[in-house]
């Protein structure tokens, strides 16, 4: 007889099944960084009627396409993407919809507001969850708006507020966010303040995440598949919904 799957004792139903990952292409946007960014380049380095075996190398950073960002990203000595504890790569999801807002503020922020507001409607977050943004930024993945630009540089995308962070980690119990923005710290920060925050109480976050739209706001759990490379500061991450 099959065992059901768990997660630290707690059922992991697989009636339903989300793929929350982009996929990553050389059009695929990222932050700009002069001198120090560029976009992903699939590159052939044999082929079957040349070599008999196809393989590709690719040109890739980090922070490229749905991403994962281990705490050692902003904060020196936190664990790198290979030390993150695979108890916390599988962990329950909550989505917070700031949709509406955001489609009228491109530099709406997720709130302390917004966590007890969600918490009203459907229950308190559960220990070790991923809390996720919901801002419908994906529907701009194709457009300028999704980097968002203006005249003087400064990049224009939702994400969370600083004190939400700060909530998150004094009152619950999570093992990491997750936007489907470029940055979970929303645009107009330059400074990156929620990441040095949620960094240094060593926690992750995931960015770029798609399909949040299709997974219930409540009640998934969610499996996050961090490449596993030592000293990593992030990596394109293969995220999958189950319920």
């Amino acid at each position: 007889m099959n065992k059901p799957l768990t997660n630290n004792g707690r059922i992991l139903h697989l009636d339903h099944i989300v793929d929350l990952t982009h996929t990553l292409t050389s059009d695929f946007p990222y932050i700009p960084v002069k001198g120090l960014t560029y976009p992903f380049e699939l590159i052939s380095m044999a082929t079957l009627s040349k070599n008999g075996v196809a393989a590709n190398s690719w040109k890739i950073h980090e922070h490229l396409g749905t991403h994962t960002d281990a705490p050692n990203h902003f904060v020196d000595n936190q664990k790198s993407l290979d030390q993150i504890d695979l108890k916390d790569l599988i962990v329950p999801v909550v989505v917070i919809d700031i949709k509406e807002r955001a489609s009228h503020n491109r530099d709406a922020e997720l709130t302390v507001d917004d966590i007890r507001n969600f918490e009203k409607q459907y229950g308190k977050i559960p220990d070790r969850a991923c809390v996720m943004m919901y801002s419908g930024w994906e529907e701009h993945l194709k457009d300028s708006l999704f980097v968002g630009l203006d005249r003087n540089q400064v990049k224009h995308f939702p994400g969370f507020s600083d004190p939400a962070i700060k909530y998150l980690l004094a009152n619950r119990n999570i093992a990491g966010i997750g936007v489907d923005v470029l940055s979970f710290d929303p645009g107009i920060d330059g400074d990156y303040t929620g990441h040095k925050t949620l960094f240094a109480a060593g926690k992750w976050a995931v960015e770029c995440v798609a399909n949040l739209s299709k997974i219930p706001k409540t009640g998934a759990t969610i499996i996050v598949g961090a490449p596993k490379i030592g000293l990593a500061t992030g990596g394109f991450s293969r995220i999958i919904a189950v319920w």
